[in-house]
């Protein structure tokens, strides 16, 4: 974790339900390289991420 403030943040990643591939959450990665995922419901451990569309 940085010791910069974290202004703005970007979705960088989707976060996948691997048995079922729902949408669960993203992944964000903040203006000082801090990442974060935002849950749309609550935490889950079997995932997988997803790049972005038009993410490099």
């Amino acid at each position: 974790m940085s010791n910069t403030t974290r202004l703005t943040g970007e979705a960088i990643m989707r976060i996948r339900c691997k048995r079922t591939d729902a949408l669960v959450g993203y992944l964000y990665q903040w203006n000082n390289g801090d990442l974060q995922p935002a849950w749309i419901n609550e935490a889950m451990i079997n995932v997988r991420y997803e790049p972005m569309a038009g993410a490099a």
